[in-house]
């Protein structure tokens, strides 16, 4: 016996139908499930949304320090690239002025940041802040 010989026994012992109905079955309508509604007329509690709107802040600081802060950090590297651009060179005490504002104004604006602490509801979570 050979290989083939073996398929062809088992396909011939088996029993397939392929006819195929010409409509399909009537769906199976099921019932809506019934809503538990509590008894008393207290309203339910509803839990928080997850995105919450936040008031937009002013696109200018209110505080004229933050504003020089913010000054500073744009208009330091901004002067070097300028200066670089229309070829001209700075001296030294220049250059490192530029860079102490700009690194003086970003460490500033860093401490200004809001702190997040346990008192806050979403302590451990204070990332995307605007």
């Amino acid at each position: 016996m050979t290989d083939k010989d073996d398929f062809d026994r088992i396909v011939e012992g088996l029993d397939l139908d392929f006819s195929f109905p010409d409509e399909p079955a009537d769906p199976v309508v099921e019932d809506p499930p019934l809503h538990w509604a509590p008894e008393d007329d207290e309203p339910v509690e509803t839990e928080e949304p997850f995105y919450r709107k936040v008031d937009s802040t002013p696109l200018v600081p209110r505080r004229r320090s933050v504003l020089l802060a913010w000054i500073g950090l744009v208009c330091a590297p901004l002067a070097l690239v300028l200066a670089t651009v229309v070829h001209v060179f700075l001296d030294r005490s220049i250059l490192a002025g530029a860079v102490l504002i700009f690194v003086a104004s970003a460490i500033y604006l860093f401490l200004q940041l809001p702190e997040h602490g346990p008192g806050r509801r979403d302590w451990p979570d204070d990332g995307a802040v605007l």
